[in-house]
C-alpha cells in the first residue's frame, strides 16, 4: 500500500546548542512531513552533526522543543527540562527511546559488528525478537519461525542494495561502500520511519550509488519513509534529483529552500582530483591511464617523461586475501618519485586492502613490496613509517578523548592548513566527520610516499581546495602520492600506455 504524504512527523522549535560559549545552533525551527526527502547541507563545522545528534537523541539541546508524530504516537520533548522529568524513568531523551519510536540513523563512521556477517548485522537489529530470550529460544516454535522470517527479510534488504552475493561475508572484510549499504539495510530492518543518513553516497562507485538512490526513492514513495540526508559536496547534485527540500545550515541558522532554487549552484563539484592532474601536466604534459584488472584504472600526470624519474615504490605479484576470499590476485605496479597517481576502482575491488598491505597493517599472501629499492615485506607498520611512508585511511580514526590541540602536539603540526577552522579545545569524539578528516590530514607526517584513501570524504569545497593546494606543494617537493577514489563518474581525456 502506498501511504499518502502530508502529515508532519518531526518538528523542531527554537532549538539552541552551544559548546564552551560558542553558539553552534541558534534558534533553529523546522519541520518535515511523512515521505519527504530532505538534503541537509553546510560547511564543515556548521553544526550539521550537532543537529543530527539532537534529532536522533544522541545529544540534548540547551533549549528548544522536539516533537515526534510517528504511527499516530505523539511525543513532545522540551528544554530546559523540568526537574521531575529528569528523575522519571520513562521520559528520557535517548537514542534507544527514539529508535523505539521509529527514528533511525546511519553514521558517517560506519558502526557495524566487524566479526559478524552482513546478514547477521542486519538480522540483529530486528526489534522485539523472541529468540533474544534464552528460554523462548529453546522452547518456542514461534521464536524459530520469527528467526526464519527475520533472515528472509534481512536478505531481501541486502539483495535490494546489491549485496546478495555478500550475505556470508564478515563486515571487516568488505569495502567502505559496502559497509554503508549494510548500515542502511540494518536501519530499515530496525523499523525506522524517519531515517537520518550521514553521507550515504561517499565512497560508493557508480553501481552502488545507483542502487542506493533507487532503494531510497522506493522507500520514500512506497513506504512513506521520511529521509534526511547529509551528503558530501561531490554528491549534492545527485541527492537533489531525489530530495524535494534543502536545509542549509550556516552560522547557527537553517535556511529552507526547494531544490530547484539551488540547482544552479551545484555544478562543477566533481573532477577535482583529475582537474589537479591536468594542472600538474600543464600544456606540454600528458595524462597517462593504465587499465587494471576488474575495471580499475591507475592514472598519473607527468610534465616531461616518466622514464626520467626514479622508481620509489614497486608492488610485484601481490596476492591479498580477506578471510577465504581473494581480493587481489597477482597485482603489480610501479610508482615513480615526484608524481601523483589516482587509483579508481569499483567498491569491493580491494583499494583499501591494497593500501593496508603496502603500509603493513594487513599481511599479504604472497608477492613483494619494494620501497626505495629495499624489500619491506617483513617490516612492521612503524618501521615503514620511519622509512618515510605516510597513510591516511578512509576510516576516520582520531583520539576521541584528546582535544584537537593535544592531537596536534602529538603529531607536531601547527594546524595552519585549514586556518584553524575548528575549536582547538574540542575533543576528538565531538568532531564532525569533516573536522576529523581535516585533523587527520593536518597530522600526516612528512614523508616521501603518501597513501591517501579517499581523502576528500567529508570535506566541503573550501577544504578540498586547500587539500589540492597541499598535494601540489608535496609534488613540487618531489613527494609521491597514491590516491584512491571510487569508480569515477565524469568524463575526461585519457591516454593509455603508462
Amino acid at each position: 500500500m502506498i501511504l499518502e504524504k502530508g502529515n508532519t512527523v518531526l518538528s523542531v522549535k527554537g532549538l539552541k546548542k552551544s559548546f564552551g560559549g560558542q553558539i553552534v545552533l541558534g534558534d533553529v525551527s523546522l519541520s518535515i512531513n511523512r515521505g519527504e526527502i530532505v538534503l541537509l547541507r553546510g560547511e564543515n563545522g556548521s553544526g550539521k552533526t550537532t543537529l543530527v545528534n539532537i534529532l536522533t537523541g544522541n545529544l540534548e539541546p540547551d533549549a528548544g522543543e522536539v516533537q515526534l508524530n510517528i504511527n499516530g504516537n505523539r511525543e513532545n520533548f522540551s528544554w530546559p527540562r523540568q526537574w521531575w522529568k529528569e528523575i522519571s524513568p520513562f521520559d528520557h531523551f535517548t537514542p534507544e527511546r527514539l529508535v523505539w519510536e521509529g527514528v533511525g540513523r546511519v553514521w558517517q563512521d560506519i558502526r557495524l559488528f566487524p566479526t559478524m556477517t552482513t546478514l547477521e548485522n542486519v538480522m540483529v537489529s530486528s526489534p522485539k525478537q523472541r529468540s533474544e530470550n534464552p528460554l523462548l529460544a529453546l522452547v518456542s516454535n514461534k521464536a524459530k519461525s520469527e528467526d526464519r522470517q527475520n533472515e528472509k527479510t534481512s536478505s531481501k534488504w541486502l539483495n535490494k542494495l546489491g549485496l546478495g552475493d555478500r550475505l556470508d561475508s564478515s563486515c571487516d572484510k568488505i569495502s567502505l561502500g559496502q559497509m554503508k549499504r549494510v548500515a542502511i539495510a540494518r536501519a530499515i530492518q530496525a523499523g525506522a520511519k524517519i531515517l537520518f543518513l550521514d553521507e550515504p553516497l561517499s565512497g560508493l562507485d557508480n553501481n552502488g550509488i545507483s542502487e542506493v538512490m533507487k532503494y531510497l526513492e522506493s522507500m520514500a514513495k512506497k513506504n512513506a519513509m521520511t529521509i534526511i540526508i547529509v551528503e558530501h559536496v561531490f554528491n549534492i547534485s545527485t541527492i537533489l534529483k531525489l530530495a524535494s527540500t534543502v536545509w542549509t545550515l550556516s552560522h547557527g541558522k537553517v535556511q529552507i529552500n526547494k531544490t530547484d532554487e539551488i540547482m544552479e549552484n551545484t555544478s562543477n563539484n566533481e573532477n577535482c582530483l583529475h582537474g589537479l592532474l591536468q594542472q600538474i601536466a600543464g600544456d606540454k604534459g600528458k595524462i597517462h591511464t593504465e587499465q587494471l584488472p576488474n575495471g580499475a584504472k591507475l592514472t598519473v600526470a607527468n610534465t616531461d617523461c616518466l622514464d626520467g624519474s626514479q622508481n620509489i615504490l614497486e608492488v610485484k605479484d601481490l596476492v591479498i586475501k580477506r578471510g577465504v576470499r581473494t581480493v587481489i590476485d597477482g597485482f603489480s605496479f610501479t610508482l615513480k618519485a615526484g608524481h601523483v597517481y589516482i587509483l579508481e576502482a569499483p567498491n569491493g575491488w580491494g583499494k583499501s586492502s591494497l593500501l593496508d598491505v603496502i603500509v603493513g597493517i594487513h599481511p599479504s599472501e604472497s608477492g613483494n613490496i619494494i620501497l626505495k629499492g629495499e624489500e619491506i615485506n617483513s617490516l612492521p607498520t612503524h618501521d615503514r613509517i620511519k622509512k618515510r611512508m605516510a597513510y591516511l585511511r578512509s576510516q576516520q580514526s582520531v583520539f576521541t578523548s584528546l582535544n584537537v590541540e593535544e592531537q596536534r602536539r602529538l603529531s607536531k603540526t601547527d594546524g595552519q592548513l585549514f586556518n584553524d577552522s575548528f575549536n582547538g579545545q574540542s575533543k576528538g569524539g565531538n568532531l564532525s566527520g569533516g573536522e576529523k578528516q581535516k585533523l587527520l590530514i593536518e597530522m600526516l607526517p612528512d614523508a616521501d610516499v603518501c597513501l591517501l584513501d579517499e581523502p576528500t570524504i567529508g570535506l566541503d569545497r573550501d577544504s578540498i581546495e586547500k587539500l589540492l593546494e597541499l598535494i601540489k606543494q608535496m609534488i613540487e617537493k618531489g613527494k609521491t602520492l597514491l590516491i584512491t577514489v571510487p569508480e569515477y563518474r565524469g568524463a575526461r581525456s585519457e591516454e593509455s600506455g603508462m
